[in-house]
């Protein structure tokens, strides 16, 4: 039984007996403020003319066949209410909780229709609504409206503004202790706001039990040992705002120097916060100080969307100070740190990564310091190599290769050992990656080069790894490849990624699609978590091919092209030949001939420099105008593949193509040409025998009577 009275325009009472009709609850106070009494009266009339009501005298209704009827009623009620009724099998109540992330992202995309939005963009909603569907559908239609999709600063939406500031300005005296703890930050704790503002403990207590009852802030422990959260971000920013600029910069100012005067512990494990806090005060010195010991805690901690958070922070304040060599000095060391987070966080090619790469260039010219200046060049190798101009990259890796001579530092020539390693071995040139590897081992062990956040001890056992398996030492490469893993720190996530994607290339090499396709998997998996798009993408390029070669072509050759299209956006076109011929194969796999050698045509003409692959390429190129019954053709292809892997020393491509032209040789009726030459290419090999491509050249062997 709940009874609710009600007094209609005619002074008569009502009594509404709902048993068995609510579903959830009613706040009785929506009907009595905004339905007229005589149309209450007719609704319910309504109902007792569906036979759902009976009445019961003059105002008074009993709802017995409730659980009968055909009808649904939902009601909704605010978290406190409490159901006066007994539970009932047609009841059913539903707790409203906060819309999740998805929800919130999905409600954005709906309302935002046709209009994009980043993920930086979503995921600031997502923090600043708290899983309000008002205030999410608000701030939505606010950055809409304002004809960009990006939010700024603390904007509040106007349809939201007034009632915000309404609840605020009904808080009395506690509306200055929320207002201080806004400026504190979104979550405070009793000690510091006590400290920042000390007042009498009695009503400092007593307001921030007003401003928990009034549910604008959550509570954790007990006062002193409390801490506090803002229930909306919104309500933060709303009481932030109403602050005058000056008073702000007099808390902020006043919050950083009792942190640092009175909370050491804050002080040292959270350096963001003293940072923001100084920043917000005008405090240029000890903010560019405090971004920068965030920054190299976020480095440490493998955080690297923070780090480059951190870095821009405290580039863009120390652009305020005057110029002086020790601005310069101290500039250059904050870009090195901010333009490495960028090559990871957004890609080699990302506009801002550029800008990073070009002022490191002008910095490090104007110092003078040979060290610099070879780093300078190891960058611009690697920015050649990524966008696939290999002649430059050798030029520069060779200038850093002479500058780090010089200098000596054992970091620096691990360092541009590596780079050596990676031109030489994209431009065909195995003998010269075997050279640099061996000559730089004594370097390798260096701790600052193995524990670099790019992975560079990875990459450097990785890159030889490679090479080793394409010149037909495929147990070597196996080693090489466990000296890479052996190489991770676990805490890194880059590195974590970064060694499952060279290990499922090489395992891809080898032929041995199921362990690519897991270690694709893992891999993307942590990039996606950890914002790291370039090892995503070649993950995604990686979880393709291995799909398509299991089987599964139709549904895969779009993620290949998907990830080529990505690549090549992310401004990078080293190693794009050879995922182009992946491509091929699997179009050749789905019966796409045409398309599979329009694809490996541009495979060929993409980056002429890039040689590594290509016998791989014509290989296939040779398998596809076979198919289109062009032998003469097709013959050419393989003997251009087999004369381009001598030259370089690569027997796996060798003794790969060999396999294709003796399969043709022996349809032609050239058996014995064709069991000559598989063998002769076949009894080169001293190991690997376990490998897919020499079970297969020992069963055609088999099978041409050799």
């Amino acid at each position: 039984m709940f009874g609710l009275a009600r007094t209609d325009a005619a002074g008569a009472s009502l009594l509404l007996n709902l048993e068995g009709l609510a579903t959830m609850g009613i706040a009785w106070g929506v009907f009595r403020e905004s339905v007229d009494g005589r149309l209450l009266v007719g609704a319910f009339s309504i109902l007792a003319g569906a036979g759902v009501l009976s009445w019961q005298g003059h105002a008074s209704f009993q709802c017995g066949q409730g659980a009968t009827a055909r009808l649904l009623l939902l009601y909704t009620a605010r978290p406190e209410f409490r159901a006066q009724w007994p539970p009932r099998a047609h009841y059913t109540q539903v707790t409203l909780s906060r819309l999740s992330a998805r929800n919130i992202r999905t409600m954005v995309e709906e309302v935002a229709a046709r209009k994009a939005m980043s993920d930086e963009t979503i995921a600031t909603v997502i923090e600043r609504t708290g899983g309000v569907p008002l205030f999410v559908e608000e701030l939505t239609r606010a950055l809409l409206e304002s004809g960009h999709a990006q939010l700024t600063g603390r904007a509040i939406p106007v349809t939201l503004h007034d009632s915000l500031m309404a609840r605020l300005d009904r808080l009395g005296p506690a509306k200055e202790i929320i207002q201080i703890g806004a400026v504190i930050g979104g979550e405070f704790s009793y000690e510091l706001l006590h400290a920042v503002h000390p007042i009498a403990e009695e009503n400092l207590q007593h307001a921030l039990r007003n401003l928990a009852d009034a549910e604008l802030i959550y509570v954790r422990g007990i006062a002193p040992d409390a801490t506090y959260q803002f229930k909306h971000a919104l309500i933060r920013d709303a009481a932030y705002e109403a602050l005058l600029k000056s008073r702000r910069k007099e808390l902020h100012r006043l919050v950083a120097s009792t942190i640092e005067e009175q909370f050491p512990d804050l002080k040292e494990t959270h350096p963001e916060v003293l940072a923001r806090h100084w920043t917000e005060a005008g405090e240029i010195e000890p903010a560019v100080t405090e971004w920068t010991r965030a920054g190299k805690a976020a480095e440490a901690s493998h955080a690297f969307v923070e780090v480059r958070e951190s870095f821009q922070q405290a580039l863009a304040l120390l652009n305020l100070l005057p110029e002086s060599q020790e601005r310069d000095a101290r500039e250059l060391e904050l870009m090195q740190s901010l333009y490495q987070a960028l090559s990871l966080t957004r890609g080699f090619a990302a506009p801002e990564t550029l800008a990073a790469f070009e002022l490191i260039g002008v910095l490090a010219e104007k110092s003078g310091d040979l060290l610099k200046l070879a780093e300078l060049r190891v960058a611009r190798a690697n920015h050649s190599c990524w966008a696939g101009d290999f002649s430059e990259a050798g030029i520069l890796a060779e200038e850093a290769f002479q500058l780090a001579l010089r200098d000596g530092n054992p970091t620096m020539m691990a360092t541009v050992h590596l780079t050596q390693l990676m031109v030489r071995h994209s431009r065909g040139d195995l003998a010269g990656v075997e050279h640099y590897f061996v000559s730089g081992r004594k370097f390798f062990d260096d701790p600052v080069f193995r524990h670099s956040p790019t992975a560079r001890a990875i990459s450097v056992f990785a890159w030889a790894g490679f090479n080793a398996w394409i010149l037909g030492r495929a147990d070597l490469a196996r080693e090489r490849l466990s000296k890479s893993r052996a190489a991770v720190n676990p805490a890194n996530p880059y590195d974590l990624a970064w060694a499952d994607v060279v290990a499922a290339i090489l395992h891809s090499s080898m032929r041995e699609y199921e362990t690519v396709e897991t270690l694709a998997v893992r891999a993307l998996d942590i990039c996606e978590k950890n914002h790291l798009p370039t090892a995503g993408n070649t993950a995604r390029l990686l979880l393709g091919h291995a799909r398509a070669e299991l089987g599964h072509v139709a549904e895969n050759i779009s993620l290949i092209r998907g990830g080529i299209d990505s690549r090549i956006e992310l401004g990078g076109r080293i190693g794009i030949p050879g995922q182009m011929t992946h491509l091929a194969a699997a179009q050749y796999r789905a019966g796409a001939v045409a398309d599979a050698l329009e694809t490996v045509e541009q495979a060929l003409n993409f980056n002429p420099e890039e040689i590594v692959g290509r016998p791989e390429t014509l290989r296939i190129r040779g398998e596809l105008r076979l198919k289109q019954g062009h032998v003469e053709m097709a013959e050419a292809d393989f003997l251009e593949s087999i004369a381009m892997a001598r030259s370089m020393g690569a027997k796996a491509w060798e003794l790969r193509t060999t396999m294709s032209l003796a399969r043709l040789l022996r349809a032609t009726n050239r058996r014995d040409q064709a069991c000559t030459m598989l063998a002769e290419i076949h009894n080169w090999f001293t190991e690997g025998f376990d490998t897919p491509d020499l079970k297969d050249a020992k069963a055609l062997l088999q099978e041409l009577g050799a």
